[in-house]
């Protein structure tokens, strides 16, 4: 509660020093609201109308709910930065004043409460960025805040190859919290499939080529290669990490799951160390990649019960 109390208290954002600030809901809709030349959103909804329809959605089915923290990033886009400061906003409420900033490049994660465990929760993660709106929704390591977005099913967004409408986004977080419990239930049961998969060292080398392989295929400059790899789930740099943190996973633990891979993978997914536009897409495909990869089995039967 005492880091709360700080972010209410708020006045000022310092980009130069800091490459992501850290909010709530009252100071994020206390920012510079940017407006097309006909005074409406440039996005068609500002950001915090977004997280606030999507509280809207889960009070609709009474979920127990918690906005918890709201990022925002700078980026290197000349034409429309991720923050842009307006001098002449600065003059009325002070040097660096939240008032006086354009926030393009947000990260937020709402937690759901409703049957949480020991290890689990869930959440609702929403980025909104110069190219549109994402949202996605899967289950949460409560002790290292892990983001799990466990099918295609789970994310969503309203730019790109599969687009929907902005309404289509919302109406999409809707049906999922309409079915809170039936797909937290089949989430449950792939991690439980995760958990079961023993990786043995030779497929850890085996999934490292297949994730550069795959980081290599999508940048490729031929047209063959990059159209079968529509988001590689880490890019080079982060394969790096990847495979050096999964390496001392071994040799510690000796013997490691795919839940054990995708949970290294997920600490990489965060803002911070993974660009906010990549969070979502990334995270998914390393999902898909491990989970498409187990056995086949019903995955339902391995679901445990909550209610």
């Amino acid at each position: 509660m005492e880091a709360l109390a700080v972010l209410e208290k708020q006045q000022q954002f310092d980009f130069q020093n800091n490459g992501i600030e850290v909010m709530n809901l009252e100071t994020l809709q206390r920012t510079y609201k940017e407006n097309d030349i006909y005074g409406k959103p440039v996005q068609g909804i500002y950001h915090y109308q977004v997280l606030q329809r999507m509280m809207d959605i889960c009070e609709k089915y009474n979920l127990d709910y918690e906005v918890e923290e709201i990022f925002a990033a700078q980026n290197r886009n000349k034409t429309q930065p991720g923050v842009s400061i307006l001098p002449q906003v600065e003059q009325t409420h002070g040097e660096k004043a939240v008032e006086a900033h354009i926030l393009r490049r947000i990260f937020a994660t709402i937690r759901i409460k409703e049957w949480e465990t020991d290890e689990l929760t869930t959440t609702l993660v929403v980025a909104y960025h110069q190219d549109g709106i994402q949202a996605a929704i899967g289950p949460c390591v409560k002790i290292c805040h892990n983001q799990c977005i466990l099918s295609p099913e789970r994310s969503i967004c309203n730019y790109g190859k599969n687009k929907v409408t902005t309404e289509g986004v919302f109406e999409t977080v809707d049906g999922w919290l309409a079915n809170f419990e039936v797909n937290m239930n089949e989430d449950i049961a792939r991690i439980q499939r995760l958990k079961r998969r023993i990786v043995s060292p030779e497929e850890v080398y085996m999934y490292i080529g297949l994730l550069t392989a795959l980081r290599v295929s999508h940048d490729s400059s031929d047209r063959n290669l990059s159209s079968s790899v529509e988001t590689y789930p880490l890019n080079q740099s982060q394969i790096s990490i990847f495979t050096e943190e999964v390496l001392k996973l071994v040799r510690e633990k000796g013997q490691i799951t795919a839940w054990d891979l995708y949970n290294v993978a997920t600490e990489i997914y965060k803002p911070g160390r993974t660009d906010f536009p990549a969070l979502i897409p990334q995270n998914g495909a390393m999902a898909e990649l491990l989970l498409s990869r187990l056995p086949a089995e019903v995955e339902i039967q391995d679901a445990v019960l909550v209610s």
